[in-house]
């Protein structure tokens, strides 16, 4: 396995949207293995009741993982937030590029 590398979330997404991952996942070319699929607790108003809170790692034909993402999925098949896929993990080649994990620092608080 290559090397895994830290960056901030903008970055993961910039990475995300340049690859070809985005137009295979539309295409429904890659595997799909829920990491998390569940019912939000409490309606929001850009996320309506009924809205799923997903965490997906999708697969090559090898099996094996090439990106993870989170979405809000409404009822009506829309994604909730941004409108896309929110990338966590994603694997270029040998590497394995991650969002840096969120920090609670007394400034936050």
């Amino acid at each position: 396995m290559g090397p895994l590398i830290i960056l901030p979330a903008d970055s993961i997404r910039k990475l995300f949207n340049r690859s070809q991952y985005s137009e295979l996942i539309a295409k429904g070319a890659l595997a799909q293995e829920f990491l998390r699929n569940s019912h939000l607790t409490k309606s929001h108003k850009e996320n309506p009741p009924c809205t799923l809170r997903q965490m997906i790692r999708y697969l090559d034909e090898s099996g094996q993982w090439v990106v993870e993402v989170f979405q809000y999925l409404r009822a009506d098949g829309t994604l909730g937030a941004s409108g896309r896929p929110d990338p966590k993990r994603i694997r270029i080649g040998d590497t394995i590029y991650m969002v840096e994990p969120k920090t609670d620092t007394p400034e936050a608080k």
